[in-house]
């Protein structure tokens, strides 16, 4: 498979089957990662790499605890409050693995390395045979410090990008996306 087949392959997945991915093609990925573009060389990135779905199930229960009490804080998440509110709902989608980037934030270009990572991964995962997702919610839960002190992450990396990996329960719908627009062209 070639990047341009990568690229119209990949979608947000959110429907995962339940077999494990082997911590090899996890390493992988992160090291495909982590030959994204980097400003000043500085290479700001570092990973948690979450496989246990209890903990994944608590986080999840966790976040939508927080924002069950706290949706008056956000406006722009009204549209997902009977999710939220499902007790079946699992906001990382049952996937086998969460995987959690951040930026170290001794470095201006960290929000860019970090996420040029992510899309390293997203679309080196499509080889793999897997599906990807940027989880929005977690960034109510992954970015404290309590969450921070268990996995060891310094407090000088910021949360950039949660995103679950696992191999889609279903075949995927091409991709279709409205035309760009283009501001200039000289």
């Amino acid at each position: 498979m070639n990047v341009t087949e990568s690229i119209n392959a990949r979608r947000s997945v959110r429907s995962f089957d339940d077999q494990a991915i082997p911590a090899d093609i996890i390493d992988q990925l992160v090291t495909l990662g982590t030959k994204a573009a980097t400003g000043s060389g500085q290479q700001a990135w570092g990973f948690v790499i979450i496989t246990d779905k209890n903990d994944m199930k608590r986080l999840s229960d966790e976040i939508k605890k927080y924002l069950g009490e706290n949706f008056e804080k956000y406006p722009y998440l009204q549209q997902y409050k009977n999710w939220i509110k499902d007790e079946n709902y699992n906001v990382f989608y049952d996937a086998p693995c969460l995987l959690i980037i951040y930026g170290n934030t001794n470095s201006h270009w960290h929000v860019y390395d970090c996420t040029l990572a992510a899309g390293n991964i997203m679309l080196a995962s499509v080889e793999y045979g897997l599906g990807t997702c940027w989880i929005g919610f977690a960034e109510y839960i992954c970015d404290t410090a309590a969450f921070k002190s268990k996995y060891n992450i310094p407090e000088f990396y910021k949360l950039i990008c949660p995103m679950v990996v696992g191999y889609p329960a279903a075949p995927l719908a091409p991709l279709s996306r409205k035309p760009a627009p283009i501001f200039y062209r000289g």
